[in-house]
Order: C-alpha cells, then sequence, then structure tokens
C-alpha cells in the first residue's frame, strides 16, 4: 500500500562509536529503563543537525522522499501521493515510559511529541463521505499532544566479532489529541470550494484521520526503523547499552 524512499544503510566493517556528549545507560543497571527515559529524548535533541559521522539525518526536519496512500474502503476513499516531505517536532519528543528487553533485543517504549508537522507536496484524488475531493499543492498534517507506542523488534547481526542490534521490525500506535488538515489548490484553485473542503475535513479531521491512520503508522514506522538503524548498525551494541 505505501512506498517510503529512504537512507539505505551499509554496515560498517569495523564498529562506530556514539558522540561523547550522548548519555550511555548500563545493561545491568537496575534503573535501565529510567536512564535511557532520559537518554533518549536528550539524543534527539542532540540529533536536530543530524550526525554526520554516522550519517545519521537531521531530526528538525527530518526529510522524507515520498510516500503514496491507498485508501479504498470505509467513509474515506483516496489516493494520495507525497513528495520532499518534511517532518518537524520530532527533536521535542519525550519518553513517558521505557521498557528494555536487551537479551530479546526488543524496546517498548511510549513517547509524546508536542507538535509534530507533516508537509509536503501531495496530489489527491478520491471522496470524503459523500464529498469528493482532488488537488494538488501544499499539504500540512498537524498532530497536537502526539502519543505514540513504540514497539522495536530487533535481531543480533555478528560483523568482525562484533554484535549489533538491527532493527528488524517497529511498529507505531498514533493517538493524537487532536489533528488539523489543510490543502491548498483543492480542486483546481477554486478559492471557495477550496475553504469548505478545509473547514469540512478540520470539522471532522477525527474521523478522517482515524480512517487513514493505520497508513500513517505504517509509513512513518519504516522512516523510524531507518532512522534508527542509522544508528545501531554502525555502533556495535556494547557501545549503546554499555556492558560492566
Amino acid at each position: 500500500m505505501w512506498r517510503v524512499v529512504v537512507l539505505v544503510v551499509v554496515g560498517l566493517a569495523v564498529g562506530e562509536e556514539l558522540p561523547e556528549d550522548f548519555v550511555r545507560c548500563r545493561q545491568k543497571d537496575p534503573n535501565l529503563n529510567d536512564c535511557l527515559k532520559a537518554a533518549i529524548p536528550d539524543a534527539l535533541r542532540k540529533m536536530r543537525k543530524g550526525i554526520p559521522a554516522l550519517a545519521v539525518p537531521p531530526l528538525e526536519p527530518l526529510l522524507v522522499a515520498a510516500i503514496n496512500i491507498h485508501s479504498g474502503a470505509g467513509p474515506v476513499v483516496l489516493s494520495q501521493n507525497y513528495r520532499h516531505i518534511q517532518l518537524h517536532g520530532l527533536a521535542s519528543t519525550i519518553l513517558t515510559t521505557y521498557k528494555a528487553d536487551l537479551p530479546h533485543y526488543r524496546l517498548i517504549t511510549n513517547s509524546m511529541t508536542p507538535k509534530m508537522e507533516f508537509i509536503a507536496d501531495y496530489v489527491m484524488k478520491g471522496r470524503i463521505l459523500v464529498l469528493p475531493i482532488q488537488g494538488k499543492g501544499i499539504a500540512n498534517v498537524t498532530m497536537v499532544n502526539l502519543v505514540v507506542k513504540h514497539d522495536l523488534i530487533g535481531e543480533p547481526v555478528v560483523r568482525n566479532g562484533q554484535t549489533y542490534m538491527h532493527i528488524r521490525e517497529y511498529k507505531v500506535k498514533f493517538l493524537p489529541k487532536r489533528v488539523y488538515l489543510h490543502f491548498t489548490n483543492l480542486f483546481n484553485g477554486d478559492k471557495r470550494l477550496g475553504d469548505q473542503m478545509n473547514l469540512f475535513l478540520n470539522e471532522n479531521s477525527e474521523l478522517v484521520f482515524n480512517e487513514l491512520k493505520e497508513s500513517y503508522e505504517k509509513s512513518l514506522s519504516s522512516v523510524f526503523k531507518n532512522v534508527t538503524n542509522t544508528i545501531f548498525d554502525k555502533v556495535p551494541m556494547n557501545k549503546i547499552f554499555i556492558e560492566d
């Protein structure tokens, strides 16, 4: 259903190091989860401009080349093509819970992002309830107080005697408090129809977003997995989670 163009991660022969100013947490620390709960948001803030040495992209904004979405059932039937996507707000994410099961290469966490903006060039055609919709312009999908449930399922990869924790599957669930939608140039630039449709979309944003939420989750989970693996595929596990 979705096609996401993202970074290709190439494993290095020699393990890399995390930046010196990153907080390290020890695997046998009885308060490991509390350490990671504080360390991850700190790392996200430090990744605003990326980590060039590890080829980690800037998080503010995080750029995604393309996403295609097709929803063909229920009250929302849409074909949407997004290009030149910018995700704003990820670096301000905080963690509310963290559970690390390192022996089984599993990380489960809940996060909250005060405001995440999805801005992109779009082409759209379809139907919302009984109303036809079509347009080509700039899309802005803003999620306020976005709670995300993350489930990272990893696997060990051994290279040159070093074990890396490669994330094989990254699942997310989105629970925004409020969603705002705005699309420019709807109906070939007819301002009256465009304004009416944007008003209708926001009056029904919960319905519209819930119909499309699963597709957003699948797409962005793929993006998050690739960004995570730009670090996890290059830095050995025992240099991310320090062994005693």
